[in-house]
């Protein structure tokens, strides 16, 4: 099989995880699923905030939304962004050590 790699669709992608408050939502649903409140609790921002980033995350198959009573449910796409992000993490671990460490020095 051999994949073209198409910039504007890996764009696209990458968008969605450009701003802090959008990886903190992925990272904490990473851990669990989790209602709008822990959501805002675990990532320490407003409901507005983070129903915001919910909805374009939503859009782009990040995260899926099912109902449980009145409470919506948020859950990370195990499928796609999971796998990819474990990639990443094991790519940033194996090569950008030295990235790594300058962060962890700056924190």
């Amino acid at each position: 099989m051999v994949l073209h790699v198409n910039p504007r669709t890996c764009g696209t992608f990458f968008d969605m995880l450009s701003t802090k408050s959008r990886v903190e939502i992925v990272e904490s649903l990473y851990r669990g699923e989790k209602s709008v409140s822990e959501i805002c609790d675990s990532v320490n921002a407003e409901r507005t905030n983070v129903s915001h980033q919910l909805k374009l995350l939503r859009q782009c198959g990040f995260v899926f939304v099912r109902r449980e009573g009145k409470r919506k449910i948020y859950s990370l796409n195990s499928e796609t962004v999971k796998p990819i992000l474990e990639l990443a993490e094991k790519h940033v671990q194996k090569y950008c050590k030295s990235r790594l460490a300058r962060h962890a020095r700056c924190s």
